[in-house]
């Protein structure tokens, strides 16, 4: 199986200075579902550890798993320095390997756009599906695909910022274009530049948009028995103008 969208080293370190989760919003509902589960948590796409550690912190029983084995280690040497105890592993969605069942799996922050063609997002469900427990629940999130947003920034270099790595200070951007306007999937770019701006590392992913009807189809689709969305992380009912679909799946 290929393994998509895994940082280098370089990029993963400069992803983990530089990226501001602020403005998100979805930590007190991951964390919240999390603190309130009726047994063991997973976290599929966990990174470096923005909502991961967070629950360790919290004391929650909670594994992660994730593609990229750089964004891992930035994972445990946060968690060493803190004199936690993480359980993580290198996976992608559509192939968790975890060895126990849990009552709660999440995967935030759009992480399922990383897969871009039916048959992966249908894995992807049916991975997280079978290491659920019965009644377990998967909670995941994906943005609305605006178009007008789209339209605007697509193929222009976004971004730009400055970070320290191995004593050099390098500046990183990133650039999404159109990689198959039939299947709507786009790719994502990001880059590495020295001070002479020529280019140390890059990284290039290919993405999928995910409007809520077709997550809709997944999840009938999928072996789980119920399904909602709500329209952010508030519980609202998705409507025109929402910018994140968070949905809940019931095993």
């Amino acid at each position: 199986m290929n393994r998509t969208n895994q940082f280098s080293e370089e990029l993963a370190a400069f992803y983990e200075a530089s990226h501001d989760y602020g403005d998100i919003g979805d930590e007190s509902f991951y964390l919240d579902a999390a603190t309130d589960a009726d047994g063991p948590v997973l976290e599929g796409a966990c990174g470096s550890g923005r909502l991961y550690l967070e629950l360790l912190r919290r004391g929650v029983d909670a594994d992660g798993f994730d593609v990229s084995p750089a964004m891992l280690d930035i994972l445990r040497e946060k968690a060493a320095a803190e004199d936690l105890s993480p359980t993580v592993w290198e996976a992608d969605l559509r192939s968790v390997d975890a060895d126990r069942s849990y009552a709660l799996a999440l995967v935030p922050y759009n992480s399922l756009c990383n897969l871009p063609t039916v048959d992966d997002q249908l894995a992807a469900l049916n991975a997280l599906h079978d290491v659920l427990e019965p009644g377990g629940r998967l909670l995941f999130d994906a943005y609305v695909p605006r178009y007008d947003v789209i339209a605007e920034s697509f193929g222009e270099w976004q971004g730009v910022r400055t970070v320290e790595y191995e004593g050099t200070e390098l500046r990183g951007r990133s650039r999404t274009t159109i990689d198959d306007q039939v299947k709507q999937t786009y790719r994502a770019e990001q880059e590495l530049l020295d001070a002479d701006g020529e280019v140390v590392a890059r990284d290039e992913f290919v993405l999928s948009h995910l409007p809520p009807q077709q997550v809709e189809l997944l999840a009938r689709q999928s072996p789980f028995e119920q399904w909602s969305v709500t329209g952010g992380f508030d519980g609202e009912s998705l409507a025109d103008g929402d910018d994140v679909q968070v949905w809940e799946l019931v095993k």
